[in-house]
């Protein structure tokens, strides 16, 4: 488990080079009120999308238990079209009409057919748990979104916002076509049909249900903190978030918070089942002290060189995010802590738990908002800080309820 993780920070690390380099890049050629709006339409396609992710984590387990791939991939297929109609219908007209994201209907169509194969596929590799084409996929991500932009920069002399949306939209599909051709050296291809149902069904469609609403609660408490800069904040201060600052925090969780759901979650698992109560403890324990030296050298590294790498990688008008990053970055290590506490209440069985914790982050995250805002300041760093609030009261509910289950554990030994 600590080899996998390790081994997926290293390409995780790759790919965040790659990714913050394109970042930068388009910064210095795309208006700052332009990539604003591309990234804030991603991010709603991922939130309306987030069923299909919230999927991965009940096909793990009930693949597992079950072994029955046929069902688990034609039922998440039934999921996946339900999804999509709806973001086609609801999602778009929004991004036409109210966010004003001018960049043509097909775009956008396109846009969210491409991010739902790629999201599916992605479920199928992780299910089977393919470790070495996520990996690769992982790497290969930004490759082709820098490869596909520059295509359509520079060779078809595409501008604004499309060539940002076309390179999103192929690298989707060769990231889809990647997966597909790889697995099928390996496993074969579940053939199509209507799946039965029967309890090991209703069981995979509830967790995932549950699992779904939880996994989405965390990207829901970003898009809270976004909405909040939107209504309270000019456009500039949202890009200095969307653009600098989100990103960065969304590079760590990426390299050293998502290895915990994709390799911790999978041992507590059977752990758990298995009432290895020892072994837990000795995981907890190694994941509490990876959490806070990743999370000490995060905070050394904001303090000393943030004002310099957001100075050095992006034009002056980015100067405020350096603050927001600071602010995060004494926040992070209750991200970490937190996500083993899910991962351990999910891996008990206790699904409802673990969105109810997910869904005080956001409860919380408005009401200490407010709070500031009304009470102590209106900068835009409120907003930063609530959200950097809402993870410590999740760590604080969560490490309760993880204490009561670890107790369950030992008492049953005893």
């Amino acid at each position: 488990m600590k080899k996998a993780i390790y081994t997926n920070i290293v390409v995780s690390f790759l790919s965040v080079i790659l990714n913050l380099a394109f970042k930068v890049y388009v910064a210095h050629i795309i208006s700052k009120n332009e990539l604003a709006l591309y990234f804030t339409s991603i991010d709603i396609f991922t939130m309306t999308l987030l069923v299909l992710v919230g999927f991965r984590s009940s096909m793990v387990v009930t693949f597992a238990q079950t072994k029955d791939d046929e069902k688990i991939i034609n039922t998440f297929r039934i999921v996946l079209i339900i999804a999509l109609l709806l973001v086609w219908t609801l999602v778009i007209p929004y991004l036409m009409h109210v966010l004003k994201v001018h960049v043509g209907y097909w775009y956008l169509v396109f846009t969210a057919i491409a991010l739902s194969s790629s999201v599916y596929f992605s479920n199928i590799i992780a299910m089977y748990r393919l470790y070495s084409i996520i990996n690769k996929t992982t790497f290969l991500e930004p490759a082709f979104m820098i490869i596909w932009f520059i295509v359509f920069m520079y060779l078809f002399n595409v501008r604004g916002l499309k060539p940002l949306f076309l390179s999103t939209i192929f690298t989707a599909f060769s990231i889809s076509l990647f997966i597909y051709f790889k697995k099928r050296t390996t496993i074969e291809t579940v053939k199509l049909k209507k799946p039965k149902w029967d309890n090991i069904t209703s069981k995979f469609l509830k967790n995932s249900l549950i699992s779904t609403i939880e996994f989405g609660s965390g990207i829901v408490m970003m898009y809270t903190a976004v909405l909040l800069m939107i209504k309270y904040y000019p456009l500039g201060d949202l890009g200095d978030f969307q653009v600098v600052s989100k990103p960065v925090l969304t590079y760590m969780i990426m390299m050293f918070v998502f290895p915990i759901f994709r390799f911790v979650l999978p041992e507590l698992s059977k752990l758990y089942k298995e009432k290895q109560y020892d072994k837990i403890k000795s995981i907890k324990k190694w994941v509490y002290g990876y959490s806070f030296i990743v999370s000490f050298a995060f905070v050394i590294f904001s303090l000393l060189f943030s004002d310099i790498f957001v100075k050095w990688l992006f034009p002056a008008l980015y100067s405020e995010a350096s603050l927001m990053i600071k602010h995060l970055s004494f926040f992070f290590v209750f991200i970490m802590l937190n996500a083993y506490q899910i991962s351990m209440i999910k891996a008990s069985g206790d699904f409802l738990s673990a969105l109810l914790i997910r869904a005080w982050g956001i409860v919380s995250l408005v009401v200490i908002f407010y709070l500031i805002y009304n009470l102590y300041s209106k900068n835009i760093i409120s907003v930063v800080v609530s959200l950097a609030g809402s993870y410590l009261s999740m760590f604080l509910v969560s490490y309760f309820k993880e204490r009561t289950i670890l107790n369950k554990i030992n008492n049953t030994n005893l």
